[in-house]
């Protein structure tokens, strides 16, 4: 019993920050055929958890999460190809640990549907164990297990305004070494953006997630079920070969889990 508390521990970092360098942005129209670089370099602050009630159940927590995330992106017609390679360094002071290096690598495809009225792009990700992993300690920037990763973006252009959207469902794969299965995630993101100018935008963000309780060796852990909701803005500037993304999110609700503020800066070149 004493080794599943900081594996528990474990699943519910993981859980939070990997995911929240993936949020919805704004899109910036039908892009061209060619290559994309894009680099999301966030960082994650949190002092505080929050049991199944949402009610605080510890202060000085004291997580940090640094990550460099690099995002190549092959466009060619309709058809999208990506891949993620993530470099990191996550510590949790009240438990005096540290963890840095290449996370987990996530690949994914997909294709614009033909609608005319928005811009419709399912595409379905997977996400490797790549990450450095250790199963004795309770902070690790890998996770040690598998993601399948469906989702559908939607942009929608209404002149001044614009709706950026994504649905996302993450099918989380059961942990080798611990036999913690983390609990599958449904996600919801959405974006709404104000055109100050034709390269200036600006709006309000939400990110909603919740998840299935995590099992250990096949046995539902009860009360162990997630939520978070995060709210915040985004600010749009696009130059003449680079486009630039500041992000802003606060934690306002969550279950079994951390919370705290993230910020980030998203940088899209063409090559």
């Amino acid at each position: 019993m004493k080794k599943i508390v900081p594996i528990l521990l474990l699943t519910l970092i993981l859980t939070l920050t990997f995911n929240r360098a993936f949020a919805v942005n704004f899109y910036d129209g039908a892009r061209a055929k060619g290559n994309y670089l894009l680099s999301y370099t966030s960082v994650y602050l949190a002092d505080e958890t929050t049991d199944s009630k949402g009610k605080k159940s510890r202060d000085n927590y004291n997580l940090t999460k640094v990550e460099e995330l690099f995002r190549w992106s092959y466009y060619t017609g309709d058809f999208v190809a990506s891949a993620l390679v993530p470099v990191d360094y996550m510590s949790v002071g009240s438990l005096d640990q540290e963890s840095s290096g290449l996370g987990d690598i996530i690949i994914g495809t997909g294709y614009f549907l033909p609608f005319k009225q928005a811009d419709v792009l399912p595409m379905v990700f997977v996400k490797f164990p790549t990450g450095k992993y250790s199963a004795d300690k309770a902070v690790n920037i890998g996770s040690n297990q598998y993601d399948v990763r469906p989702m559908i973006f939607l942009y929608k252009d209404l002149g001044k305004f614009s709706i950026d959207a994504v649905a996302k469902y993450f099918i989380r794969f059961q942990n080798p070494y611990t036999n913690v299965s983390p609990g599958n995630e449904f996600h919801l993101q959405g974006l709404i953006g104000y055109n100050v100018t034709d390269r200036f935008k600006i709006g309000p963000s939400v990110n909603w997630m919740i998840s299935r309780c995590k099992e250990v060796n096949g046995t539902k852990v009860a009360d162990s079920s997630r939520e978070t909701l995060s709210m915040g803005a985004d600010i749009y500037y696009r130059f003449s070969k680079i486009s630039l993304t500041a992000t802003y999110l606060c934690d306002v609700y969550t279950e079994n889990s951390t919370k705290g503020h993230f910020f980030q800066l998203k940088a899209v070149y063409r090559f």
